[in-house]
């Protein structure tokens, strides 16, 4: 069961959920309740990292926002029972495909099987009976009706079973793109946060391993998970100016940007609305700013002009933060201090990059 909480204490954390709602633009209903108070009872830190991201600088969080916020990080399944249900139906269909396929061969072996015998026996009536005598046997003749019939109903089987190996395959094909559209943002074609935080979670546990605790390299040197975190400057104006369908353009635009810069063997991914992030499983920190930079450069030598309009839009920034993963730290340490870059570099008038070492505080 998800809440455990007894009566007092979950009666505290609606008194510390409700003044917080009330503050929202969004209606007092169920679905804010639960968004808040799972922020409350300390149960989902992710939530309460993405609830500060969007109500910093006295911002409320509208409908959309509560709706988005309760989908991705309350009301979905936690990511290893869903890949365990997900493998154990997986081995269920295998064993009913396998068993199709046993039960399609035995038909046939089967049918031929009969065939053989009733020619055999057709030719033993027929040696059997006088020249010029009567046909074979009333008996003979009936097991070759029966046959008949029998062969008939075998086709069936076969044919339903051959229908069932296609509907095992179009439903394993099925549970292959829902599991994949689970891990993608619409939007941007990117992985989304529940991506994301599945990748952080195991660059948190291969790097927590004794070798990688050991390493005492210089920081320099070292080769751990790095993590960019970039957010677009004043993505509000722009909304505001231009509507949320070209605010929507810049997001694409900005992810394919992110798509173009990144290592092979990176993660890039939308973690909130217009917040981007981009992790290295094993990267130099030099690296990691480097491409940062890059990624930066890259944004603000853009330009994106308004559908239906002459006007040259003010170019795009977007404020980076980087830092790399101390060996043993918490996936929300290692994410907190990301984070703690790229406010930074939001205080130190935007479009620039802020690293901040393993080291760091």
């Amino acid at each position: 069961m998800k809440y455990q909480d007894s009566m007092s204490r979950s009666a505290e954390h609606l008194r510390a959920a409700l003044p917080l709602m009330t503050r929202q633009r969004a209606a007092l209903h169920p679905i804010s309740y639960a968004v808040w108070y799972e922020h409350v009872s300390g149960l989902n830190p992710a939530l309460s990292q993405a609830l500060q991201t969007l109500t910093q600088d006295g911002r409320s969080l509208d409908e959309m926002q509560t709706w988005q916020l309760h989908q991705t990080h309350v009301s979905e399944f936690n990511p290893k029972a869903a890949q365990t249900i997900g493998e154990g139906l997986s081995r269920v269909m295998d064993s009913m495909a396998a068993s199709a396929a046993q039960a399609g061969q035995q038909t046939a072996g089967f049918e031929a099987a009969l065939q053989r015998w009733v020619q055999e026996l057709l030719a033993d009536a027929a040696l059997a009976a006088p020249a010029g005598g009567p046909e074979p046997s009333r008996i003979v003749r009936e097991l070759l009706d029966n046959t008949h019939e029998i062969r008939a109903s075998l086709q069936l089987l076969q044919d339903r079973l051959d229908t069932s190996q296609s509907e095992i395959r179009l439903l394993r094909a099925e549970i292959q793109r829902a599991r994949a559209d689970a891990l993608i943002d619409a939007l941007t074609g990117l992985a989304n946060r529940r991506a994301f935080e599945q990748q952080l979670s195991q660059c948190t546990a291969a790097h927590a391993s004794p070798e990688a605790r050991s390493d005492a390299r210089p920081v320099e040197s070292v080769l751990a998970p790095c993590l960019v975190l970039g957010d677009i400057d004043f993505f509000k104006r722009v909304n505001d100016s231009f509507g949320h369908q070209f605010g929507d353009h810049v997001l694409r635009a900005v992810a394919q940007t992110l798509k173009g810069v990144a290592a092979h063997d990176s993660l890039p991914a939308r973690v909130g609305g217009e917040e981007f992030a981009l992790l290295l499983p094993r990267a130099r920190l030099a690296e990691a700013e480097r491409l940062a930079e890059q990624m930066r450069a890259s944004v603000a030598a853009s330009r994106i002009r308004p559908a239906q309009t002459q006007a040259a839009l003010e170019r795009i920034t977007i404020s980076m933060g980087v830092t790399q993963m101390r060996a043993g730290e918490s996936a929300n340490d290692f994410f907190g201090r990301a984070d703690r870059a790229l406010y930074a570099s939001k205080r130190c008038g935007r479009n620039c990059v802020t690293v901040l070492g393993a080291l760091a505080a």
